[in-house]
């Protein structure tokens, strides 16, 4: 009798529902920029509203640390859009990886896998929608992504949606602020820092974290660093940072400027280091300058040096000027100024005082653009798209 009833209550029991599958498809297999970094922030947080399952079109170093966080992943190897039996090989294969996932939404992390997703989408049920983490110029490639039916674009700033809602056709956008990894309770001091990358711990530090690009402005770091060690001779400067592909005669150029100017050992032009290794040379700084000349879409370094409790100096140019509360939680200046940039640094190091009460209001500032809050944020516009 009482194993009858015990089958009876399992039969009637209601079936624990699955949470609707979203996918994920990225372009690129290795972490060479901001959006990488910020999947494998999210995809790390693993605490998901949904069931995220994930597609490359490249293999590399960041599929296998997907796989190892446990997460459904699959290659569809792409080559050159104009190879049109590629791209329709892909789309075949795209077609079929949603129908066997079943997914109720496709997310494309970057613009090109739109290029991908979209006309897949259009045949099937299931959503599509992609991830803006740039500011749009009107671009031949802007304009043909947005072309592209899309149920919506996710943009990494109220700047990069400004910029998205004067494309046409106007697509449905909404804002989702990046999130970075703070490791406040687990960062080192700033002399721990020093001692492990071999900096002086008696002498100023400043610097700079961002790949050479033109736009980044180290030029205009480099060009300010004269000023700055003629009040502070003993001082070092560094930039974090490896050339990028679209770019390479710049860091040629950089380099060549840091010779001529004959800085020495006062300016260190680390190169691209390990992400892991980023926090140490932050930490181990006074302040970090991030003096762009073009519009940053959010700037993510910027939100990392925050949340290690320092004072960042930075262009007054999209999305830093949105996190930013300038002079309390950080410093805004107009940008491409090396005299400005010299001269704010200086005073800083010359007010002590300033710059912890800065510094306390950068670490709490900082925890709005946590992976915490990115992750209920996506989610949220996640649930929006799903029921619109």
């Amino acid at each position: 009798m009482a194993e009858a009833s015990l089958a009876t209550i399992e039969r009637e029991a209601p079936l624990a529902l699955e949470p609707p599958a979203i996918g994920i498809v990225m372009p690129l297999g290795s972490q060479q920029g901001g959006a990488e970094a910020l999947l494998q922030h999210f995809l790390r947080h693993g605490d998901h509203s949904y069931k995220y399952v994930c597609a490359f079109l490249e293999d590399g170093p960041l599929v296998a640390e997907v796989r190892e966080l446990g997460y459904d992943t699959t290659i569809f190897p792409t080559t050159h859009l104009s190879h049109l039996g590629n791209y329709l090989k892909t789309l075949r294969s795209l077609r079929r990886w949603i129908k066997v996932k079943k997914l109720h939404m496709v997310v494309s992390w970057m613009p090109k896998a739109h290029m991908y997703v979209s006309p897949v989408a259009l045949l099937l049920p299931v959503r599509a929608v992609w991830f803006q983490h740039g500011v749009p110029h009107k671009h031949p490639i802007d304009r043909l992504i947005t072309l592209l039916p899309a149920d919506g674009v996710l943009c990494c700033s109220e700047t990069s949606k400004r910029g998205q809602d004067q494309m046409f056709p106007v697509r449905p956008s909404h804002v989702c602020y990046p999130g970075v990894a703070l490791s406040a309770g687990e960062a080192q001091s700033k002399d721990e820092a020093r001692e492990s990358l071999g900096l002086p711990k008696t002498t100023p530090i400043i610097g700079m974290v961002a790949r050479l690009e033109h736009w980044k402005g180290a030029h205009i770091f480099v060009d300010a660093a004269a000023q700055i060690l003629k009040h502070y001779p003993e001082a070092t400067l560094f930039i974090v940072g490896g050339k990028h592909a679209l770019d390479v005669a710049y860091s040629e150029n950089l380099y060549a400027m840091v010779q001529k100017m004959n800085y020495g050992e006062r300016l260190i032009l680390a190169g691209q280091r390990p992400m892991t290794e980023v926090p140490l040379w932050q930490a181990a700084a006074d302040v970090i300058v991030h003096p762009v000349v073009g519009v940053e879409p959010f700037g993510m370094s910027v939100v990392e040096a925050m949340g290690q409790g320092k004072v960042v100096v930075a262009s007054d140019l999209g999305g830093p000027a949105e996190v930013i509360e300038n002079g309390v939680s950080g410093i805004l200046i107009r940008g491409g100024d090396p005299g400005l940039l010299a001269s704010t640094v200086i005073q800083l190091l010359e007010d002590p005082s300033r710059r912890v009460a800065i510094e306390k209001q950068a670490a709490l500032r900082a925890q709005r653009f946590s992976v915490d809050a990115f992750a209920e944020r996506f989610n949220e516009v996640m649930s929006k798209l799903l029921v619109a």
